[in-house]
């Protein structure tokens, strides 16, 4: 084990540390170049962003930040720290170091004021170590869109490139949003996301009279002219946008033999699709197969109990119970950080006034868990009893039933962005 003196955590210089960030992300596959006049989408997002670096012997060898994000709870928009760029250079790797910059940007984030965080994991649960808990299942198709079921004729769209990062980012913010949506804060991260494979990408879209992106989707070609192509994302407003989207992706059918599109929050993808199991059987094996499959690619933590438990505004009876809760992010922070994880005894309430403070009161059930599982159980990703089975939650039997008929009520959380 390497000495930790050796080891050293600090704020991001976009000028001092850019192009040794660049090395790093590039080392790990990440970039096919650390150039940085080849990376000016990087850029943007460290300027829209916080991030921190770790240092080995005052060399740059890990990056981690988070960007300023909102995350739609039943309606309300709660402070996100989304996590982003967690790199490690092969010289540092298993020191540590990744978990320890984790932990101080989540000290970061709650201290700003974040009610939660979340992130894209490469792998299942792996960032349960501090805090995480697995987010729901993405639903992602891969189909002909000839067959496509819809008959609106769409108007003709304008074509959209990455200069058009603000309205495209105004659009975000306008969009239809559902349980468990995030929307980055910053238009830079949007300009970004617009830079990558800029060369193989465009948008297609629609503007109101006032000259504001209603709906429009961003599309990405990977391979030749055939396809698949990838509907990175699509924004929109109503039901009868995203028709008209989904009518203009019909209408490259003559050429695109297959679409890439994530199943919309609140609509069954499937029943505008003509002959699933048909498709399924004839494309076998080709390189524009039909293909449906379930992807569980986000974890999210809690980072304020308070603010997280007051949007949880739920009909019916109101349910009280003490709650133990563990937090592993304590092990990666000092004992003098002044944010130590959520680890602690509560009182809380979910219902109509849903609250929580700390101490346990006399008399109510008790409820042992992570903070890991708490934050799946508040979102709304599993119920408290599927919990109790395959995470780390005990409680008793009619306490989980009784939370279990109160939290169906969440509709299942999707993240709609993925940065």
């Amino acid at each position: 084990m390497r000495s930790d003196s050796r080891i050293n955590i600090r704020q991001f210089d976009l000028e001092q540390d850019f192009q040794a960030a660049l090395n790093v992300w590039r080392e790990v596959g990440w970039l096919e170049s650390a150039k940085p006049e080849e990376n000016e989408g990087i850029k943007h997002m460290f300027e829209a962003s916080e991030f921190l670096v770790g240092e080995v012997d005052s060399r740059l060898e890990a990056t981690t930040g988070f960007i300023p994000a909102g995350l739609n709870y039943l309606g309300r928009e709660l402070s996100l720290h989304a996590l982003t760029g967690v790199v490690v250079s092969p010289l540092a790797r298993k020191q540590g170091l990744a978990g320890r910059l984790v932990a101080n940007s989540l000290q970061q984030g709650a201290l700003r004021g974040d009610a939660l965080s979340a992130l894209l994991m490469f792998e299942q649960g792996y960032y349960n170590h501090l805090g995480y808990g697995t987010g729901s299942y993405e639903h992602i198709f891969t189909f002909d869109p000839a067959h496509l079921k819809v008959s609106c004729k769409p108007a003709i769209p304008e074509r959209l490139t990455a200069e058009d990062w603000e309205a495209i980012h105004q659009s975000w913010l306008k969009r239809r949003k559902a349980h468990g949506f995030a929307t980055p804060g910053h238009p830079g991260i949007i300009r970004d996301t617009l830079s990558w494979k800029k060369e193989k990408s465009y948008g297609l879209g629609y503007r109101n009279a006032s000259k504001e992106i209603t709906h429009m989707m961003w599309l990405v070609r990977e391979k030749g002219s055939h396809g698949p192509l990838d509907v990175a994302f699509l924004t929109y407003r109503n039901y009868e946008q995203f028709l008209e989207l989904l009518a203009l992706l019909k209408n490259q059918a003559d050429q695109v033999f297959a679409v890439k599109l994530k199943e919309p929050a609140g609509i069954q993808l499937r029943d505008l699709i003509k002959l699933p199991h048909k498709q399924s059987e004839v494309t076998r094996g080709s390189d524009y197969k039909y293909q449906s499959r379930a992807e569980a690619y986000w974890q999210v933590r809690v980072l304020d109990l308070k603010k997280c438990l007051q949007a949880a505004s739920l009909p019916g009876p109101e349910i009280s119970f003490n709650l133990e809760l563990s937090d592993p992010v304590e092990k990666y922070l000092k004992p003098a950080d002044e944010w130590q994880g959520l680890a602690g005894r509560y009182a809380v309430t979910l219902g109509q006034n849903s609250s929580i403070a700390e101490g346990f009161k006399e008399g109510l059930p008790v409820m042992e868990c992570t903070v890991n599982a708490f934050s799946r159980l508040w979102l709304g990703v599993l119920s408290p009893a599927s919990l109790s089975r395959t995470d780390e939650l005990a409680a008793p039997a009619v306490l989980l039933q009784g939370l279990g008929r109160l939290l169906a009520l969440l509709p299942r959380p999707q993240l709609d962005w993925e940065f």
